[in-house]
């Protein structure tokens, strides 16, 4: 009976009951050179290391994605097929916490230039494509907005560098 009493008392104490789960949200952020190449992994954590641990609701980390040979189909990090794609390094934005996120903007320096995205994203709890992957143009300064209007949605592709439109920063 004291058996009994207890799983009640503790299974009616919040927190005890075990932890609820949910899927991050998460944007990986692709970023290129001024040639266009890709930045492998030292060179972007350098980028991440000029960056604040936090931008909107958002931890910031040096992640990395996984692609299909065709470089442009994903795989994500819950799939069985994420240890056979060629991974890719890539700035991390993710919320694990609420499993919201509101992405606002960041600015990213390499090789003493500044480059401002606009990401502007929401990400509900239970909308379906909670794992952006955005590739990048060539870095340069300037000041860029992340624009998907008609874009297809489509979960399993990456977000192409013609979705960021300049900017004038101008008043």
């Amino acid at each position: 009976m004291l058996i009994v009493w207890l799983l009640i008392v503790l299974t009616g104490i919040p927190g005890v009951n075990g932890a609820q789960s949910c899927n991050p949200a998460v944007v990986n952020y692709l970023v290129r050179d001024e040639k266009g190449r890709l930045l492998s992994e030292t060179e972007v954590k350098s980028v991440f290391e000029l960056l604040p641990k936090t931008i909107s609701d958002a931890d910031v980390s040096a992640g990395q994605v996984s692609f299909a040979e065709d470089k442009k189909t994903l795989f994500r990090p819950e799939s069985i097929d994420w240890a056979k794609g060629k991974k890719q390094p890539s700035l991390e934005f993710a919320n694990a916490v609420t499993c919201t996120m509101h992405l606002t903007e960041v600015t990213l320096t390499y090789h003493d230039k500044k480059m401002r995205l606009i990401f502007n994203r929401d990400i509900a709890r239970a909308q379906p494509d909670r794992r952006l992957v955005i590739d990048s143009l060539p870095f340069q300064e300037g000041t860029f907005a992340l624009d998907l209007n008609g874009w297809s949605g489509d979960l399993a592709k990456l977000i192409p560098s013609d979705r960021w439109k300049k900017r004038d920063t101008k008043p």
